[in-house]
Protein backbone atom coordinates (compact mmCIF):
# COMPACT_ATOMS: atom_id res chain seq x y z
CA UNK A 1 0.00 0.00 0.00
CA UNK A 2 2.79 2.45 0.89
CA UNK A 3 4.62 1.62 -2.36
CA UNK A 4 1.42 2.23 -4.34
CA UNK A 5 0.93 5.60 -2.61
CA UNK A 6 4.57 6.50 -3.31
CA UNK A 7 4.22 5.88 -7.06
CA UNK A 8 0.84 7.61 -7.12
CA UNK A 9 2.45 10.70 -5.56
CA UNK A 10 5.17 10.60 -8.21
CA UNK A 11 2.64 10.45 -11.04
CA UNK A 12 0.13 12.90 -9.57
CA UNK A 13 1.62 14.57 -6.48
CA UNK A 14 -0.63 16.07 -3.87
CA UNK A 15 -0.72 19.85 -3.80
CA UNK A 16 -1.41 22.19 -0.93
CA UNK A 17 -4.94 23.57 -1.21
CA UNK A 18 -3.61 27.03 -0.41
CA UNK A 19 -0.15 27.55 -1.97
CA UNK A 20 -0.01 24.60 -4.46
CA UNK A 21 3.23 23.33 -2.96
CA UNK A 22 3.61 19.63 -3.79
CA UNK A 23 3.51 16.56 -1.49
CA UNK A 24 0.83 17.77 0.94
CA UNK A 25 -2.87 18.61 0.76
CA UNK A 26 -2.17 21.26 3.39
CA UNK A 27 1.38 22.35 4.18
CA UNK A 28 2.39 23.32 7.68
CA UNK A 29 2.99 26.96 6.77
CA UNK A 30 -0.46 27.45 5.23
CA UNK A 31 -2.21 25.59 8.03
CA UNK A 32 -0.59 27.83 10.63
CA UNK A 33 -1.76 30.92 8.75
CA UNK A 34 -5.37 29.95 9.45
CA UNK A 35 -6.69 31.50 12.68
CA UNK A 36 -6.52 29.21 15.69
CA UNK A 37 -9.73 28.58 17.58
CA UNK A 38 -9.87 30.63 20.76
CA UNK A 39 -9.42 28.89 24.10
CA UNK A 40 -12.99 28.77 25.36
CA UNK A 41 -15.31 26.76 27.57
CA UNK A 42 -17.44 24.83 25.05
CA UNK A 43 -20.61 25.35 27.08
CA UNK A 44 -20.87 29.10 27.68
CA UNK A 45 -18.36 29.95 24.88
CA UNK A 46 -16.42 32.37 27.13
CA UNK A 47 -12.65 32.32 27.45
CA UNK A 48 -11.14 29.48 29.43
CA UNK A 49 -7.51 28.46 29.84
CA UNK A 50 -6.62 25.35 27.84
CA UNK A 51 -10.27 24.85 26.81
CA UNK A 52 -11.35 23.67 30.28
CA UNK A 53 -15.07 23.69 31.10
CA UNK A 54 -15.83 26.31 33.78
CA UNK A 55 -16.95 24.86 37.10
CA UNK A 56 -20.32 26.73 37.04
CA UNK A 57 -20.96 25.30 33.54
CA UNK A 58 -20.60 21.65 34.56
CA UNK A 59 -24.24 21.04 35.52
CA UNK A 60 -25.42 18.14 33.30
CA UNK A 61 -22.14 18.34 31.34
CA UNK A 62 -20.00 15.22 31.32
CA UNK A 63 -16.98 16.17 29.20
CA UNK A 64 -14.11 18.14 30.75
CA UNK A 65 -12.66 20.10 27.83
CA UNK A 66 -13.03 20.46 24.07
CA UNK A 67 -9.79 21.30 22.26
CA UNK A 68 -10.45 22.78 18.81
CA UNK A 69 -7.88 23.48 16.10
CA UNK A 70 -9.44 25.91 13.63
CA UNK A 71 -12.61 27.72 12.54
CA UNK A 72 -14.92 25.82 10.22
CA UNK A 73 -16.02 29.12 8.63
CA UNK A 74 -12.59 29.27 6.97
CA UNK A 75 -13.08 28.29 3.32
CA UNK A 76 -9.80 26.35 3.34
CA UNK A 77 -10.57 24.37 6.49
CA UNK A 78 -14.15 23.56 5.47
CA UNK A 79 -13.00 22.38 2.01
CA UNK A 80 -10.33 20.14 3.52
CA UNK A 81 -12.86 18.52 5.84
CA UNK A 82 -15.55 18.10 3.16
CA UNK A 83 -13.08 16.55 0.71
CA UNK A 84 -11.78 14.17 3.37
CA UNK A 85 -15.29 13.25 4.43
CA UNK A 86 -17.19 13.03 1.17
CA UNK A 87 -14.63 12.71 -1.65
CA UNK A 88 -12.38 9.95 -0.34
CA UNK A 89 -9.31 12.15 0.27
CA UNK A 90 -8.52 10.30 3.47
CA UNK A 91 -4.86 11.38 3.45
CA UNK A 92 -6.04 14.83 4.49
CA UNK A 93 -7.00 13.30 7.83
CA UNK A 94 -3.54 11.76 8.18
CA UNK A 95 -1.90 15.15 7.65
CA UNK A 96 -4.23 17.03 10.00
CA UNK A 97 -3.66 14.43 12.73
CA UNK A 98 -0.15 15.83 13.25
CA UNK A 99 -1.62 19.28 13.88
CA UNK A 100 -4.15 17.76 16.27
CA UNK A 101 -1.36 16.11 18.21
CA UNK A 102 0.57 19.39 18.56
CA UNK A 103 -2.59 21.14 19.77
CA UNK A 104 -3.27 18.35 22.23
CA UNK A 105 0.22 18.59 23.73
CA UNK A 106 -0.16 22.36 24.15
CA UNK A 107 -3.42 22.01 26.04
CA UNK A 108 -3.11 18.83 28.06
CA UNK A 109 -0.48 18.07 30.68
CA UNK A 110 0.36 14.42 30.13
CA UNK A 111 2.02 12.59 33.00
CA UNK A 112 1.66 9.02 31.74
CA UNK A 113 0.46 7.95 28.28
CA UNK A 114 -1.00 4.81 29.84
CA UNK A 115 -3.56 7.01 31.62
CA UNK A 116 -5.18 7.87 28.27
CA UNK A 117 -7.29 6.01 25.76
CA UNK A 118 -8.52 7.18 22.34
CA UNK A 119 -12.18 6.64 21.47
CA UNK A 120 -13.91 7.45 18.17
CA UNK A 121 -17.37 8.89 17.63
CA UNK A 122 -19.39 5.92 16.35
CA UNK A 123 -21.55 6.07 13.25
CA UNK A 124 -24.50 3.83 12.40
CA UNK A 125 -23.61 0.92 10.10
CA UNK A 126 -26.06 2.17 7.43
CA UNK A 127 -24.13 5.43 7.20
CA UNK A 128 -20.94 3.38 7.02
CA UNK A 129 -22.32 1.49 4.00
CA UNK A 130 -22.99 4.79 2.26
CA UNK A 131 -19.59 6.40 2.98
CA UNK A 132 -17.40 3.28 3.48
CA UNK A 133 -15.38 4.88 6.27
CA UNK A 134 -15.78 6.83 9.48
CA UNK A 135 -13.69 10.04 9.58
CA UNK A 136 -13.50 9.90 13.38
CA UNK A 137 -12.11 6.36 13.22
CA UNK A 138 -9.45 7.36 10.67
CA UNK A 139 -8.41 10.38 12.75
CA UNK A 140 -8.17 8.20 15.85
CA UNK A 141 -6.01 5.60 14.08
CA UNK A 142 -3.56 8.24 12.84
CA UNK A 143 -3.49 10.05 16.17
CA UNK A 144 -2.76 6.76 17.92
CA UNK A 145 0.19 6.07 15.59
CA UNK A 146 1.67 9.51 16.24
CA UNK A 147 1.06 9.65 19.98
CA UNK A 148 1.37 5.90 20.80
CA UNK A 149 -1.78 6.28 22.93
CA UNK A 150 -3.97 3.18 22.87
CA UNK A 151 -7.00 3.31 20.56
CA UNK A 152 -10.07 1.08 20.76
CA UNK A 153 -12.41 1.58 17.80
CA UNK A 154 -15.52 -0.15 19.13
CA UNK A 155 -15.82 0.96 22.75
CA UNK A 156 -19.00 2.79 21.80
CA UNK A 157 -21.42 1.87 19.05
CA UNK A 158 -24.49 3.53 17.57
CA UNK A 159 -27.69 1.51 17.54
CA UNK A 160 -30.05 4.14 16.08
CA UNK A 161 -29.67 5.82 12.70
CA UNK A 162 -30.46 9.37 13.84
CA UNK A 163 -31.29 12.44 11.75
CA UNK A 164 -28.67 15.14 11.14
CA UNK A 165 -28.18 17.07 14.39
CA UNK A 166 -27.04 20.45 13.02
CA UNK A 167 -30.48 21.33 11.62
CA UNK A 168 -32.40 20.71 14.86
CA UNK A 169 -33.22 22.73 17.96
CA UNK A 170 -31.38 21.78 21.14
CA UNK A 171 -34.51 20.12 22.55
CA UNK A 172 -34.98 18.02 19.41
CA UNK A 173 -31.28 17.11 19.33
CA UNK A 174 -31.56 15.62 22.80
CA UNK A 175 -34.66 13.64 21.82
CA UNK A 176 -32.96 12.53 18.59
CA UNK A 177 -29.98 11.13 20.50
CA UNK A 178 -31.87 9.37 23.27
CA UNK A 179 -30.86 5.70 23.49
CA UNK A 180 -28.73 6.06 20.34
CA UNK A 181 -25.43 4.80 21.78
CA UNK A 182 -24.32 1.84 23.82
CA UNK A 183 -21.05 0.75 25.35
CA UNK A 184 -19.27 -2.46 24.47
CA UNK A 185 -19.19 -4.19 27.83
CA UNK A 186 -16.02 -6.14 27.09
CA UNK A 187 -14.06 -2.85 27.25
CA UNK A 188 -15.39 -1.60 30.59
CA UNK A 189 -12.33 -2.79 32.54
CA UNK A 190 -9.98 -1.29 29.93
CA UNK A 191 -11.52 2.21 30.06
CA UNK A 192 -11.99 2.33 33.83
CA UNK A 193 -10.10 5.26 35.43
CA UNK A 194 -8.73 6.37 32.05
CA UNK A 195 -8.70 9.80 30.44
CA UNK A 196 -10.67 9.38 27.20
CA UNK A 197 -9.82 11.41 24.09
CA UNK A 198 -12.78 11.55 21.70
CA UNK A 199 -11.52 12.70 18.29
CA UNK A 200 -13.69 14.02 15.45
CA UNK A 201 -13.58 16.37 12.47
CA UNK A 202 -16.31 18.92 13.30
CA UNK A 203 -18.36 19.93 16.31
CA UNK A 204 -21.29 22.30 15.90
CA UNK A 205 -23.22 21.44 19.07
CA UNK A 206 -22.10 19.62 22.17
CA UNK A 207 -25.06 17.25 22.43
CA UNK A 208 -23.44 14.21 20.78
CA UNK A 209 -20.18 14.63 22.68
CA UNK A 210 -22.10 15.04 25.93
CA UNK A 211 -24.19 11.94 25.30
CA UNK A 212 -21.07 9.86 24.65
CA UNK A 213 -19.34 11.39 27.67
CA UNK A 214 -22.30 10.57 29.90
CA UNK A 215 -22.11 6.90 28.93
CA UNK A 216 -18.34 6.83 29.49
CA UNK A 217 -18.59 8.55 32.88
CA UNK A 218 -21.24 6.04 33.94
CA UNK A 219 -18.61 3.39 33.23
CA UNK A 220 -15.91 4.99 35.39
CA UNK A 221 -13.93 6.95 32.81
CA UNK A 222 -12.12 9.61 34.82
CA UNK A 223 -11.77 12.51 32.37
CA UNK A 224 -13.08 13.20 28.87
CA UNK A 225 -11.39 15.43 26.28
CA UNK A 226 -12.95 16.28 22.94
CA UNK A 227 -10.27 16.83 20.27
CA UNK A 228 -11.74 18.42 17.16
CA UNK A 229 -10.40 19.78 13.86
CA UNK A 230 -12.92 22.63 13.52
CA UNK A 231 -16.00 24.33 14.89
CA UNK A 232 -18.15 27.36 14.01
Amino acid sequence: MKIFKFFLDLIAPKKCYSCNKEWHFICEKCFKLEYDFEEICYVCKWKSKKFEIHEPCKKDIYYDKVIILKHYRSNLISKLIKDAKFYNKKEILEEVSYFLYDKFLLNEKIIKLEDYIIISTPSHFLRGLKRWYNTSDLLCREFSKISTINYKNNVLFKIKNTKQQSKMTRKNRLINLQNSFKINKKYIDIIKDKNAIIIDDVISTWTTLNELSNILKQNWVKKIIGLIIASD
